[in-house]
């Protein structure tokens, strides 16, 4: 789909956007998809829902019922307990030069869906897995275009080389240079704002937020 091997060279934002419709296209009974606003720049925030077919066809009672457990609903209905699927939400690329997280998030969506694996097969029976592939679509995207304008036919893994000396202000932050990682309290940021907004109407049990980690 995208034309080269994953991790040969950066993806930009629209070819994740792309990519990730093409799975629920191609996968609508177990992928759902939700822009659940856009950055500064326009870019769309995604949010992609997998889980076996039985799942997402209950997905909303699946959400209600996840949100009495938590004590957070408004309705006065008892949660059923026993074999409520869990939920995991991932995030990827908050920080927007830590590229290989959203890459990252293509083999994982890639993984459940493959009709072929088994294992993610039996996982989705009892799981309800939220993709955010890339918090910070304008970070990413600034410092991908900058990487890829830059970078030699051969990678380069020498630190002093050119490919590995961002400029000012880099990707690190979103359009107004906020690190969004240090956001999640104060919401100042639109991108914050939006996803903290639908966070709260799932309360995931497990949230796994995606770096990258220096040597």
């Amino acid at each position: 789909f995208l034309g080269y091997k994953i991790g040969s060279r950066y993806t930009p934002h629209f070819k994740i956007v792309n990519y990730f419709n093409h799975v629920a296209a191609n996968s609508s009974a177990t992928v759902k998809l939700q822009q659940y606003g856009e950055t500064n720049e326009g870019r769309p925030l995604l949010l992609a829902f997998i889980s076996s077919a039985d799942n997402m066809s209950n997905i909303e009672s699946i959400r209600m019922n996840n949100l009495r457990l938590a004590n957070l609903a408004k309705d006065k209905a008892a949660p059923i307990e026993e074999n409520a699927p869990a939920i995991v939400w991932l995030s990827y690329n908050v920080h927007g030069n830590e590229t290989s997280s959203s890459e990252a998030a293509l083999m994982t969506i890639w993984s459940l869906v493959d009709l072929s694996n088994s294992k993610t097969k039996e996982w989705l029976k009892n799981t309800v897995v939220i993709i955010d592939p890339c918090i910070n679509p304008d970070g990413r995207d600034r410092y991908v275009n900058w990487f890829n304008s830059i970078v030699g036919k051969k990678a380069n893994p020498a630190r002093i080389s050119r490919e590995h000396r961002e400029p000012w202000p880099g990707g690190r932050t979103n359009h107004y240079n906020f690190d969004l990682n240090r956001d999640w309290a104060w919401q100042t940021q639109v991108e914050s704002r939006q996803r903290v907004k639908l966070y709260n109407e799932w309360m995931p049990q497990i949230h796994v937020d995606y770096h990258e980690q220096g040597m």
